[in-house]
C-alpha cells in the first residue's frame, strides 16, 4: 500500500510579463520587457499549454495544484486568454485538485470577467495600499491616482461573492499609518497579507542596462550596498506598522479576520511549516514562467543570471532542481549574527532579495528590515503568550 504523494510546487505564471495599465512608483516588475528582452506582451498557446501540463505532471497525484496567473496585470491578457487556459487545466486535469489565483490591481474588473471568475471559483488577490491618499500616494496611472477604479472592482466582488484577499505594500507613505489601514481594509476583506517595499537604487551599469533598481544580492549576482529607493519603508516603520495592525486585529478581530503574516508566525512558533516563503527556512520551491516559457528561480530574481531553463525546450522538474543551490542559500547565506538571534526560527533571515546589509561582523546577508523582524516578533510573542496553545 502506497502513501499519499502530496509534493507541491508554487510556480507562477507572468501572463504579460511586465506589461501593466498602470504605473506603480514601486513595481519592480514593469521594467522586466526591457531587461529580459520580451518581444511579446501575451504568452502565446504553447507556453501557456506546456506550463499547464508540466506543472500538473511535477506535482504528487494527492496534491493540490495551483495555478498562480501574474503580471503585470494579467487581466490584460484577455479573457479569452483565461477560457483557453480553463480548456487546458480540463483537458490534462482531469480528476486533479486544482484551484486558480490570480493578481490584480482590479482596475479592468467587468461583468464579464465576475461571470467568469464565478463559474471557474477563482480566488482573487487584489492590490490595495490602504485609503485614498495613502494608496494613490504610489499606486498611480497615466491618468493619475487609481483608487477610485480599484474600490470600483472591490465593490464588484463583494456585490456577487467573488473570494477575493488583499495584498497591502508596506510603504513609506502608509507605514506611520497601521491602524488606519488596518480599519479601512477590514471593511472590505476578512483575509490580509502586507507585503514590505523594499528596492535599492540601481548602479550606473545597471541603469544602462535599464534598470530602476538594483539586482537583489545573491548566488549568482554581486553584494554590492546601493541607497535605498525612496519609497521603501525603514526597517523599523515596518516592524511597528505590523505590531500596530497586530494590536487593531486583536481589539477587533481575533479569531474572525486571517492577516498572513500573524498565521505564518504563529505556525513557525508550533513549528508548522508555512507556505509564506520568506519566512521559511528553505526556498527554490517557487519559480515564475515568463511570457516566452523561460523560468526564473523567483519573480523577484527574475534577471538573465537567474534563468533556469525554458519549459519548451526542458521538463519542469529538471528546472526546478536547478534551483535547489537558491533555496539552500536562503539558510546557508545568512551570516552568524543570525544564528543567535532569539527570533531566528520565527524570520529565517527573511526573503534573500532584502538582505543588503553587513552583520556586526562585517558579513554579507544581514536584512534590511532585521530591525523591524525584531520588533514585531517581541511585540507579537508578548501579546501572545498564553493565547495560542
Amino acid at each position: 500500500m502506497t502513501g499519499s504523494d502530496s509534493r507541491t510546487f508554487a510556480v507562477m505564471a507572468k501572463v504579460v510579463g511586465g506589461f501593466c495599465n498602470l504605473q506603480c512608483e514601486y513595481c519592480y516588475y514593469t521594467e522586466k520587457t526591457k531587461l529580459l528582452a520580451q518581444t511579446r506582451h501575451l504568452m502565446p498557446d504553447d507556453v501557456l499549454e506546456a506550463y499547464v501540463v508540466e506543472n500538473l505532471r511535477i506535482h504528487g497525484k494527492d496534491a493540490v495544484v495551483e495555478f498562480a496567473w501574474h503580471g503585470g496585470e494579467p487581466l490584460l491578457a484577455g479573457i479569452d486568454f483565461f477560457r483557453r487556459a480553463m480548456d487546458l487545466e480540463r483537458k490534462y486535469g482531469k480528476g486533479r485538485k486544482i484551484v486558480n489565483t490570480v493578481q490584480t490591481n482590479a482596475t479592468l474588473l467587468n461583468d464579464e470577467w465576475r461571470q467568469f471568475f464565478a463559474k471557474h471559483d477563482f480566488l482573487l488577490g487584489v492590490s490595495v495600499d490602504g485609503p485614498e491618499a495613502l494608496h494613490d500616494a504610489y499606486r498611480r496611472g497615466p491618468d493619475g491616482g487609481s483608487f477610485s477604479r480599484v474600490m470600483a472592482g472591490i465593490e464588484l466582488l463583494r456585490k456577487h461573492g467573488i473570494r477575493f484577499n488583499t495584498l497591502t505594500t508596506v510603504n513609506a507613505a502608509n507605514e506611520k499609518h497601521p491602524e488606519e489601514v488596518y480599519d479601512f481594509l477590514r471593511r472590505y476583506t476578512d483575509y490580509m497579507q502586507f507585503l514590505p517595499v523594499v528596492e535599492s537604487d540601481a548602479a550606473f551599469f545597471e541603469i544602462e542596462d535599464g534598470q530602476r533598481f538594483a539586482t537583489p544580492p545573491g548566488i549568482r549576482s554581486m553584494f554590492l550596498q546601493h541607497s535605498m529607493a525612496p519609497f521603501s519603508a525603514s526597517a523599523e516603520g515596518y516592524g511597528h506598522f505590523l505590531a500596530g495592525v497586530f494590536d487593531r486585529w486583536k481589539e477587533l478581530d481575533y479569531g474572525r479576520k486571517h492577516v498572513q503574516i500573524f498565521e505564518t508566525t504563529a505556525g513557525n512558533m508550533r513549528g508548522v511549516p508555512s507556505s509564506l516563503c520568506v519566512h521559511n527556512p528553505l526556498c527554490g520551491h517557487g519559480a515564475s514562467v515568463e511570457v516566452d516559457g523561460a523560468v526564473y528561480s523567483c519573480d523577484h530574481y527574475a534577471f538573465p543570471n537567474y534563468m533556469l531553463g525554458n519549459i519548451l525546450e526542458t521538463p519542469l522538474d529538471k528546472i526546478m532542481e536547478k534551483n535547489r543551490e537558491f533555496g539552500m542559500h536562503k539558510t546557508y547565506g545568512l551570516p552568524k549574527e543570525c544564528f543567535a538571534c532569539p527570533y531566528i526560527k520565527l524570520c529565517f533571515g527573511g526573503c534573500p532579495k532584502d538582505r543588503v546589509l553587513l552583520s556586526r561582523d562585517g558579513e554579507r546577508g544581514k536584512n534590511y528590515l532585521c530591525e523591524g523582524y525584531r520588533i514585531f516578533f517581541k511585540h507579537f510573542l508578548e501579546q501572545m503568550e498564553g493565547v495560542l496553545p
